[in-house]
């Protein structure tokens, strides 16, 4: 792989970013490069770590699944060396954001997390974003690891159910 070439996967995902609201799931990104046939997944993986190292994009990492943002550096590198994106690959994201924005929006709506408290117990947060604002959060604690697990799995399917009853209850 060329120098030039990991470029173009750097300036891709910084460009990808910046076209979002909220943060992504690498595959999300790792998808569009390499259904485009740009690259294989191994040098996206390199494209993304070395993003990361520089400071560029930062990661959120839950339980299961990791978020990519861009930060202040990476929007200002950005728009240095944007121009090296043709105006084909711009419009080849634009296009591939706006096909699969449902699929993105369901990606990145519902997030979930947990960690060991200090006394032991498992605290599990679920949430509901709207681009990049949280509309919707519920915490609960529990006894052990694995019932953290089953409500962060749950939320998904659970989600729409407690924010309307919460709405319902809240708001009569």
């Amino acid at each position: 792989m060329t120098s030039e070439s990991i470029t173009i996967y750097k300036l891709i995902i910084l460009y990808t970013l910046s076209r979002v609201d909220s943060p992504l799931p690498q595959g999300i990104i790792s998808d569009y490069i390499i259904n485009q046939g740009y690259t294989n997944y191994f040098n996206v993986q390199d494209a993304f770590g070395e993003l990361l190292q520089a400071g560029l994009i930062q990661e959120n990492t839950t339980y299961h699944l990791s978020y990519y943002e861009l930060t202040q550096t990476g929007l200002e590198t950005l728009n240095l060396f944007g121009g090296q994106l043709s105006s084909k690959i711009r419009e080849e994201i634009n296009n591939y954001l706006k096909t699969n924005q449902y699929d993105i929006i369901n990606e990145t709506a519902l997030v979930s997390d947990y960690h060991l408290t200090t006394d032991g117990s498992y605290l599990a947060t679920c949430s509901i974003r709207e681009k990049n604002h949280e509309i919707f959060s519920l915490a609960l604690e529990v006894p052990t690891e694995e019932d953290a697990v089953k409500i962060c799995n749950n939320w998904e399917t659970q989600s729409t159910i407690l924010y309307q009853a919460a709405i319902k209850h809240l708001l009569p």
